[in-house]
């Protein structure tokens, strides 16, 4: 793997854990919440977008360690594939190979 590819997953990687971390606070201190904020997952390290989503929609998303929630417009088309299009985020499909790979081998609940 080249090493932007190498550290685009490891950014994302980041983003991601800080959202499960967060998820898991929203579950503890919250009944039943509509919506938790989220960081955007993609992989730019200066990217602090957040954003809405609800708690069932990011835990389908997590259910599949190659899937990642961003900003509209913060894809990286080398590395992933735009498969689902809100007002407010975008879930994308890591690539087969080498960038799934990375997003299954940092995934935190594997």
């Amino acid at each position: 793997m080249n090493e932007r590819k190498q550290r685009i997953g490891e950014n994302e990687a980041i983003f991601r854990l800080f959202n499960e971390e967060v998820g898991t606070l929203t579950k503890t201190f919250t009944v039943a919440a509509e919506t938790m904020t989220v960081v955007c997952e993609c992989g730019v390290r200066s990217c602090a977008s957040r954003f809405q989503i609800s708690p069932e929609k990011y835990a389908s998303v997590r259910a599949d360690s190659a899937l990642f929630v961003l900003r509209p417009g913060h894809d990286i088309p080398e590395a992933e594939t735009v498969v689902e299009q809100r007002e407010d985020y975008w879930i994308v499909r890591k690539h087969p190979g080498e960038p799934e790979q990375l997003a299954r081998e940092t995934d935190p609940r594997e």
